[in-house]
């Protein structure tokens, strides 16, 4: 535990005993760690003081519940309460360094601030992580860092990580970041978020180049705590919580289902389904048995889930060993039957002074989870289940009366209603688990020289259970057998390994005005997924960094990988990057602007490699079945490269209390690769993978950073952020690329992913057809009013598939947020906000087109039911009703929506007690908050989540509320 420094003294204890001897030590924060002399010990609010002399050691004597003051010039004064004698106490004192003297983590090393040249940032840990409840770290990341787009697709239990993109959609294939922690890729979902020391985001190439072939998408690094001399302390990190769904549309009651059914019908060229008699016996519940309402979402839905985390954590030592040790449990129950997740996570990070100059640091994670969904799924972001909440309609009973000890379930033509499904349907199990070593000596040879080394094994294993027992379908009133599930037991496990070793050496030399940082290193690595999925790196990499009176700047970086996932002449990349600085406020012409603190101009250019292509596509694979080529591989194949540029200003108002970063960059990447059909004509069928693609990003980042305080009591901080991107394809062989729906395309002169298909005029209106019934204007065949006016832009008089072209963007351009936080004494609030620009969202399947009989049918939305088209209601938002509604399902802008929003992602309000009773308690100190999760989300966007969007099954993001402690003892 590190004892941090009071913001208010204590008052000494009244009540005096008789005087205790305290001896100890005090260290620094240094890796060693380094005994202090000359620190002060004074027992507050009395004359009695000492001094540590040249090794370090005190000696004072002070009564039960006294306060020491333990300070030094240059370092944070630290207070301890004291309980009993202390014979062996061992005390740390952090430095405290300016804003430009921090260090921070970029890559494989670390630099003071003022040296950083490259495109750096860091998230707030404090903010972002500390007592708040997130189940995954990528989670933090969204309103943390400019030029990241953060996407919390789905609030699954289980499968509600974010995807991240730094500085926009760089390949059509993969276009994830590199994420590393403690040095090492792995998933950051995989870790408790309340054991990240630090998260820094390396942007451009000159930051990112250290890592190479994996670095095209940009990097993220991630430390965890580590254990610092001082007395040992535990730590309880808690809360417990609700959550319930964040976009959950209502749908109608059975009447109005069956009056819009049978309009369906009547316009659909059928006659009516449902009598008046059904829909007034429906109405007065005459029969609820024969007439039911059922309401689907009560039955299914529940919409109080619980959630729960709770992390231990005990840390100390001495100058010969320090540990920090960890044990997380998490829970989280979904909002369906049989839905819930598990984590457990145990970290021990130790690190071993063995001699003067040589420390180990050695590592080892456990992390076990188990997730259950209903044995009916559809994918990791939905669940069949909430499909057939929106399908099944209210007038189906979900359980008839029980008779002879038979229960039958009401059922939809073919379909077992979503009860049945809950109850009878079984389960889908998984159970993953991990388990890594992580061994780092650190050889300080001489002043300034350095040799690291890096071991690391990791052991991941999977394994899926779908289970369900046998189960007859009976029909209620004729007894008769419907439908019968059959016993299903089936498992499924995968086992894989990674491992790396690596050594670098470094040099730091400071001269006059002159400071010299050299690194070289060496790397390899190899995973391993099973099934013969192998791919191995080996990594040469050097970095050169050189400052001059601290104002001129300059890095440079080289990088050589060679990857097993291209053949053995393309084998290796040689990735380059320069980047240099000025330091402007150090120049004699601002020393006399006294509120410019910092001021610093940057700039870097460099390549990056994409090597994450898959494996063995420079290799034909032969079907083991029939001896036919199942895939055809090119030999020829090489990294997909990134040029990037970046031009960024730091500069620092009032003695830091305001800080603003801006950087724009332009990045290109060259040879991507694409899968073009070859051509019949030559004999052969099928895709041959080509470097054959290029795409261009840019765009501008803005970060602001104000602290303030009135008083010593009052304390305010504001970080807003604001990025913008644009993506736009510039080469595209063969192409363009149309998705097997028909709803994207990838073409030259559009961004990835862009929306295709018809343009449209709104509704077809009586207008557009004579007397006859014959239209005046071109339609699709069998169109009326009430139905989609689609737009002929080929001009031939027709609706066909030469009318479909480039028609929206589904990505956001705009991303901003503005982190709020005011603290008044003990009191703190705290709130971020978060939200996109213009993108187009597009409305989908039952919540576009209910009662559509080709998909099932499907229940109209309450929204949905006051805006369809009819004869009175001619400027609606919705087509005609129809149970056949083909003319009105072709992809086009018509379902289009802004998807612009402003959400609030979170409100917490906190208090922190540190009373001389809560002290006698064996409580250093305990914070108490409250926190809302997504509470408020302001858009256009009707009928589904603006960042989960999708469909009726898509799993939306989740409202969560929580309260929380933190105690140090």
């Amino acid at each position: 535990m590190v004892i941090t420094p009071k913001e208010e003294p204590t008052v000494a204890a009244t009540r005096r005993d008789s005087l205790l001897s305290i001896r100890g030590r005090v260290y620094d924060t240094h890796e060693p760690p380094v005994a202090l002399a000359g620190v002060t010990v004074t027992v507050k609010g009395s004359s009695m003081s000492t001094t540590t002399d040249a090794d370090g050691y005190f000696n004072i004597k002070a009564n039960k519940y006294d306060v020491l003051v333990f300070s030094r010039v240059s370092f944070k004064s630290t207070e301890f309460t004291v309980s009993k004698s202390e014979n062996a106490l061992n005390i740390s004192l952090k430095e405290e360094v300016a804003d430009l003297e921090q260090i921070v983590v970029v890559g494989l090393s670390e630099q003071k601030k003022k040296h950083i040249a490259s495109s750096v940032a860091q998230l707030n840990v404090e903010s972002n992580i500390r007592g708040k409840p997130i189940t995954t770290l990528s989670q933090s990341l969204q309103g943390g860092v400019t030029g990241l787009q953060v996407t919390q697709n789905s609030g699954l239990p289980g499968g509600d990580a974010a995807t991240i993109k730094i500085r926009g959609i760089s390949t059509l294939g993969n276009s994830n970041p590199l994420v590393l922690v403690d040095g090492i890729p792995m998933d950051m979902n995989h870790i408790d978020p309340v054991t990240v020391q630090s998260v820094t985001v390396l942007k451009d190439a000159a930051a990112a180049a250290i890592y190479g072939a994996r670095a095209a998408n940009g990097v993220i690094v991630v430390t965890t705590k580590r254990g610092i001399a001082g007395k040992v302390g535990l730590t309880y990190d808690g809360y417990v919580g609700i959550q319930t769904p964040g976009c959950l549309p209502k749908v109608v009651d059975a009447p109005a289902y069956m009056r819009m059914y049978n309009e369906a019908q009547v316009n659909a060229g059928k006659q009516p389904s449902f009598s008046d008699s059904d829909i007034i016996k429906t109405i007065e519940k005459v029969d609820p048995v024969r007439y039911p309402n059922t309401n689907w979402i009560d039955e299914v839905i529940d919409q109080r889930a619980p959630i729960t985390s709770h992390t231990i954590s005990v840390s100390g030592g001495n100058s010969i060993a320090r540990f920090a040790l960890s044990g997380n449990y998490l829970y989280q129950k979904g909002m369906l039957p049989v839905n819930n997740t598990s984590r457990f996570n145990i970290r021990a990070n130790t690190s071993v002074t063995l001699s003067k100059n040589f420390v180990v640091n050695l590592d080892m994670l456990a992390i076990k989870r188990n997730t259950l969904t209903p044995n009916r799924t559809a994918g990791n972001n939905g669940n069949r289940l909430l499909e057939d909440i929106y399908r099944v309609p209210p007038t189906i009973l979900p359980k008839y009366p029980e008779e002879n000890g038979r229960m039958v379930y009401g059922r939809y033509v073919d379909i077992v209603n979503p009860v049945a499904y809950a109850e009878r349907g079984g389960q889908r199990k998984f159970e993953s688990g991990q388990t890594s070593i992580n061994l780092q000596p650190k050889w300080r040879i001489m002043p300034g020289l350095n040799l690291r080394g890096q071991f690391s094994f990791r052991l991941n294993s999977d394994i899926s259970r779908d289970t369900r027992n046998t189960y007859n379908f009976f029909d209620y009133y004729t007894g008769q057998l419907l439908q019968t599930w059959s016993m299903q037991r089936a498992v499924s496990s995968a086992r894989g390994t990674y491992y790396y070793l690596g050594a670098n050496a470094d040099y730091t030399l400071n001269v006059g005005d002159h400071m010299i940082f050299a690194m070289a290193g060496y790397s390899q690595e190899e995973t391993n997924s099973g099934d013969w999925d192998v791919s191995s790196l080996i990594s040469g990499y050097a970095k050169l960094n050189y400052s001059y009176r601290n104002k001129y700047l300059i890095e440079g970086t080289v990088r050589t990988d060679g990857s097993s996932r291209f053949s053995a002449d393309n084998r290796f990349g040689f990735f380059p990057s320069v980047a240099v600085g000025w330091n402007l406020h150090n120049e004699h012409f601002l020393e006399d602007v006294g509120f410019i603190s910092n001021l610093k101009l940057r700039g870097s250019y460099g390549y990056l490699g994409n090597e994450n292509i898959g494996l063995y596509k420079y290799q034909t694979l032969i079907s083991a079945s029939n001896g036919v080529e199942a895939t055809y591989g090119n030999p020829y194949i090489t990294w997909e490269t990134v040029h990037m540029m970046d031009a960024g200003a730091d500069l620092g108002l009032f003695s830091g209390k305001l800080e603003l970063t801006f950087d724009y960059y332009d990045k290109i990447t060259n040879d991507i690769i694409l899968n073009p059909a070859l051509p019949l004509v030559g004999g052969f069928e099928g895709e041959v993978p080509v470097n054959a693609g290029k795409v261009k990003n840019k765009g501008w980042e803005l970060s602001m950073n104000y602290n303030a305080s009135a008083g010593k009591n009052v304390s305010i901080s504001v970080r807003p952020g604001v990025s913008y991107n644009t993506n736009t394809i510039m080469n595209l062989v063969a192409g363009p690329y149309i998705n097997s729906t028909g709803t994207t395309i990838d073409q030259v002169g559009s961004s990835i992913g862009s929306l295709y298909g018809y343009k449209t005029d709104g509704l077809l209106q009586a207008g557009d057809f004579d007397n006859t019934g014959k239209a005046v204007v071109p339609v699709l065949p069998n169109a009326a009013p009430g139905d989609i006016k689609y737009l002929d832009l080929s001009g031939d008089g027709e609706i066909n598939a030469k009318d479909q072209t480039l028609i929206g963007r589904p990505v956001p351009q705009l991303n901003y947020f503005s982190n709020f936080r005011v603290s008044v004494k003990k009191f703190d609030l705290e709130f971020l906000l978060q939200g996109t620009g213009k993108s187009d969202a597009v409305l989908l399947d039952m919540f576009a087109l209910p009662l559509d009989l080709s998909k099932d049918g499907g229940v109209p939305t309450q929204y949905y039911a006051s805006r369809y088209w009819t004869p009175e209601r001619t400027g609606a938002r919705f087509p005609r009703l129809s149970t056949a509604p083909a003319n009105n399902k072709l992809p086009s802008d018509f379902w289009f929506q802004n998807g612009a929003y402003l959400r609030v992602k979170y409100i917490q309000l906190g208090w922190e007690l540190t009373s001389n009773f809560i002290k006698r308690t064996g409580i250093n100190t305990l914070r108490l908050y409250f926190n809302a999760q997504n509470p408020f989300t302001f858009t256009g966007l009707k009928l589904t989540d603006p960042e989960s969007r999708g469909n009726q099954w898509t799993y939306g993001i989740m409202k969560t509320y929580t309260v929380g402690c933190n105690i140090q003892f």
